[in-house]
């Protein structure tokens, strides 16, 4: 189909645009570092280093020695795999309801902001998303009196690897594996898939169990803010221009959807939409019995898979046969709003992830040839991207001989309540205080700015040797607080 092969190609080119322009954020680094080891060394590492299961690390180990451990290596994966979702989407759509919905859901997730941020990053998400929808299109075909033994096979492998991909896919295979035991409750063979894919998930609780702590920072958040980021962000992404007015065109969009379902939608696509909109709340429902054991990870990313049922009634709605020109109108609304918020991120700093690159190669390109340089950087989080791009940097202790250092402050950051997905908000913001002193050391030139990061240089004559306690002393009063002090060796 024409249409279809149309929406993948504008999938495609919204995931893969500048792909590799964005310098990779902390968490980025981590999955950097860990498929560098070896496979036996990174799985020893997850444990310790991750909150998530090990099939995206094992897919990425190799497919990070195909193409390259870039910026655009490692996330092509991601984008690759946020492609095949739309095709995936539209079997749904077209399944559950019709060729129009399917069209319209397809259209839909191609263009969502979400959607797209996190299949241009190197994170488990886009892969958790393709085997949720992938087990969630097996789902619809299960819902036949006499589903097929492919179908049922399709759904267990789907579920389990994306249970093996991350633990909040509970949220997509739980209510789905309820209501096949409830609905195919004389089916042996659809009772040991739901069982095989249990099996998995026990199977996988020690290593989510040893993980927990990885995730504690989600908590230091309240619950009412972490869930009101989520339905901005689902339909916003994590940045756009002008977001109060995107927000008021996304919602009326949104109202315009329920009105068809309501007013101009068929029992046939009625149903179909109520199969999405249970899913997507027993979603919801489970992430929040999730919190009494204490397993409490509620932000927008980790609820991912809840926006995949969501797409479904969107579209039920607005590809509605007798939707006519409203919901031809509201598919065009969200589409739009994707589109201006994705190219947004791709050509505001502000949006985008913080510019570890920039500051690497201004670090580099003014140390002197043979000499060591020395990074003061606020928030220790830093020392894992910054040291992606300046091989070698390890983090002072004592002191070290060095000509020059840098301190590194984010001075224009945008002010945001809640951020944690690695765009510049998520450094803390301090003024840059052009008067530091440190003895043996003078200023070097003017303030350098790579986007919201400021540079101020200092240099010696010849390498002096400068101690962390002088460089303590000096910053006594200075706006950073958590500082870590990072020393670039000789080139």
């Amino acid at each position: 189909m024409l249409a279809l092969a149309g929406l993948v190609v504008v999938a495609a080119v919204l995931r893969f645009w500048r792909i590799g322009q964005q310098s990779f954020w902390y968490d980025e680094s981590v999955t950097l570092g860990l498929v560098r080891h070896s496979l036996a060394g990174m799985l020893s590492m997850l444990p310790h280093s991750e909150g998530t299961p090990p099939v995206y690390y094992c897919v990425l180990w190799v497919w990070a020695r195909v193409f390259g451990f870039s910026e655009a290596g490692l996330r092509s994966l991601s984008a690759v795999a946020g492609v095949a979702v739309v095709p995936a989407l539209y079997g749904i759509g077209a399944k559950l309801v019709s060729r129009r919905v399917g069209l319209v859901a397809a259209a839909l997730a191609a263009c969502n902001p979400f959607l797209i941020w996190y299949s241009q990053e190197a994170r488990a998400y886009s892969l958790l998303v393709l085997t949720s929808t992938l087990a969630l299109l097996a789902f619809v075909h299960l819902l036949d009196s006499r589903p097929s033994r492919r179908w049922i096979v399709t759904w267990a492998v789907a579920s389990a690897l994306a249970l093996a991909t991350h633990y909040y896919a509970l949220l997509a295979v739980v209510p789905q594996a309820l209501w096949l035991l409830w609905f195919h409750r004389r089916d042996l063979r659809v009772c040991l898939a739901v069982y095989a894919v249990a099996v998995v998930g026990v199977a996988l609780l020690p290593l989510a169990l040893s993980q927990k702590a990885n995730a504690a920072w989600i908590t230091e958040a309240p619950l009412s803010l972490r869930l009101g980021q989520v339905a901005p962000q689902f339909l916003l992404g994590t940045g756009a221009p002008a977001r109060s007015w995107l927000k008021l065109a996304g919602a009326l969009a949104l109202v315009i959807a329920l009105v068809m379902l309501a007013v101009r939608a068929d029992a046939h696509e009625r149903r179909g939409a109520q199969i999405g909109a249970t899913l997507a709340v027993a979603g919801v429902v489970v992430a929040l019995l999730l919190i009494i054991p204490g397993a409490d990870e509620v932000i927008s990313r980790n609820l991912i898979v809840v926006l995949i049922a969501l797409i479904v009634v969107i579209a039920a709605g607005l590809g509605a046969r007798r939707a006519g020109a409203l919901g031809l109108a509201g598919v065009a609304t969200l589409c739009a709003i994707g589109v201006v918020a994705t190219v947004a991120v791709a050509v505001d700093e502000d949006f985008q992830r913080a510019p570890w690159r920039g500051v690497a190669r201004a670090v580099q390109s003014s140390v002197p040839a043979g000499a060591a340089g020395a990074v003061i950087v606020e928030n220790t989080d830093s020392i894992i991207p910054l040291a992606d791009y300046i091989p070698g940097l390890y983090a002072m202790h004592l002191g070290a001989p060095v000509r020059e250092l840098d301190v590194v402050a984010a001075v224009t950051v945008p002010t945001v309540d809640f951020c944690w997905w690695g765009a510049t908000c998520f450094l803390p913001v301090a003024r840059l205080d052009s008067s530091i002193h440190i003895p043996g050391f003078h200023a070097d030139g003017p303030v350098i700015h790579v986007h919201q990061l400021w540079i101020y240089r200092l240099r010696a004559v010849r390498p002096h040797f400068v101690t962390r306690a002088e460089i303590a002393s000096a910053l006594n009063g200075f706006p950073l607080t958590s500082y870590g002090v990072l020393v670039a060796p000789p080139s």
